[in-house]
């Protein structure tokens, strides 16, 4: 099903902030996998989650960008997969990413590529 939107033009958020604070998907995670599993999926050290975690320390734009399409790419992929199937894949040969595992593909291409993978499973399945 399509999703269309004939909407001329937006208003501005009353908290834009809300929408570029990656504190709450961070959290996410953490909840999800464990800090120190987080610290592994985004390559830094355990200490510097814990720091972003507790706002002490501030997070540049790429690693925001690592959060974001990494919790990006868990949600779409556990709509599509029981969790445990979905972990295999992560680390697993892709045929819609060139036989590519897609965790290394996230790190080299970000999560546009996992998605749109994701999405042709997705529908290959009931297809």
């Amino acid at each position: 099903m399509a999703w269309t939107l004939e909407i001329p033009e937006l208003e501005m958020p009353k908290h834009p902030s809300a929408l570029s604070d990656v504190q709450p998907l961070l959290q996410r995670l953490i909840d999800a996998f464990g800090q120190n599993a987080v610290a592994r999926l985004l390559n830094v050290n355990n200490g510097t989650v814990a720091r972003w975690r507790l706002r002490q320390r501030k997070m540049d734009i790429e690693y925001a960008k690592r959060v974001i399409d990494l919790h990006d790419v868990l949600n779409r992929a556990f709509q599509v997969f029981q969790p445990e199937t979905a972990m295999r894949w992560l680390v697993g040969a892709e045929p819609f990413l060139d036989h590519k595992r897609p965790l290394d593909v996230l790190a080299l291409e970000g999560a546009a590529p996992l998605v749109a993978a994701l999405d042709a499973i997705d529908a290959t399945a009931y297809a």
